[in-house]
């Protein structure tokens, strides 16, 4: 996925079992590129009709909440 999602979780207990879900939300009925060279968005047309469901699930999820209290970073 571009551009990478990465999140940091405090405050999770050890012994617990946490699933990890991002929810993607479309801001309008746009698709959009990235333009290396001036570093910013540009429309590209008409966006593709959304699924019925936005909801990903993390593939390593459900996560102890003991990993997540040590991993500095977690990539979506």
């Amino acid at each position: 996925m571009f551009p990478t999602v990465k999140i940091r979780l405090e405050g999770c207990d050890p012994d617990l079992l946490y699933y990890v879900f991002l929810d993607v939300v479309p801001v309008d009925d746009r698709r959009y590129r990235y333009v290396y060279n001036k570093s910013s968005w540009l429309t590209a047309g008409k966006a593709e009709p959304s699924p019925d469901t936005r909801i990903y699930l993390h593939p390593d999820s459900p996560f102890p909440g003991r990993q997540l209290a040590s991993q500095i970073e977690l990539d979506m």
